[in-house]
């Protein structure tokens, strides 16, 4: 990574923030991020390269305390995702007779739709982050949903070696959100084994999130709308150098 490049986003960090607040271009929990890209001039894509010349943006609201998405990578196998919300999910709040599965799942059992557990396990041996399913007896239904360390690692390596962490505070107008972007910081990935050692100990986790459209044509279909794997931005120096620019 070229330093000009950092100082580069630092510069116009530097702009935005001259700026105070600024309307966001995007309604939703996704604004913040959106808005800033935009004001960056960032076209949107669903490419797994970094946002800004090798430099990956994450933007988080000033008083949120929430997990930051690292990236998104669907487990091993054709639709695993819905196979799960099918067989272990539970009820939408609207559509009753579909089911929909969005939870988060870390080493430490989670109990989803109070039937199952699920929870992760790092297999070093043979190289895979495994989905353990139990019942609540224990019992082992199954383990065949997983995640390669290769692919993991070609991930991390990819979109995350640099970071830029975007802080921001919104405020409301008239119904419209805005937000003031007001501070930065730089980081550089320490390495793929600590990232897994983030696993095994409970501070990384992994989210799937897996709907049904409740209007329009695609009406009762799936909308899988992810998986994650989340970090606390508290914990950003666990897997990350902080970069002073």
């Amino acid at each position: 990574m070229k330093t000009e490049n950092l100082e580069q986003l630092k510069q116009e960090f530097i702009r935005i923030k001259s700026m105070g607040y600024v309307k966001s271009t995007r309604k939703g929990l996704t604004g913040v991020g959106k808005t800033f890209e935009d004001l960056i001039g960032k076209p949107e894509d669903t490419k797994s390269m970094p946002d800004y010349h090798g430099i990956e943006i994450k933007t988080k609201l000033g008083y949120s305390k929430s997990y930051t998405t690292l990236f998104n990578l669907t487990p091993e196998g054709e639709l695993e995702t819905q196979r799960l919300c099918k067989k272990y999910g539970y009820p939408d709040k609207i559509l009753k007779d579909k089911k929909v599965l969005n939870i988060s799942v870390t080493k430490n059992p989670t109990l989803v739709a109070n039937k199952y557990f699920f929870h992760l396990k790092v297999d070093y041996d043979n190289q895979r982050l495994i989905l353990i399913i139990k019942d609540r007896y224990n019992n082992l239904l199954e383990n065949k949903v997983y995640w390669n360390f290769k692919e993991l690692k070609e991930k991390l390596s990819t979109k995350l070696q640099y970071v830029a962490l975007i802080h921001a505070w919104p405020t409301t107008r008239n119904n419209i959100t805005y937000y003031k972007y007001y501070k930065i910081n730089f980081y550089k990935l320490k390495s793929f084994e600590k990232f897994i050692e983030l696993i095994d100990n409970d501070i990384i986790r992994i989210s799937l999130k897996i709907g049904v459209y409740r209007e329009g044509l695609k009406k009762g279909f799936y909308h899988d709308r992810g998986t994650s794997f989340e970090l606390k931005s508290l914990d950003f120096r666990k897997l990350f150098e902080h970069i002073y620019i």
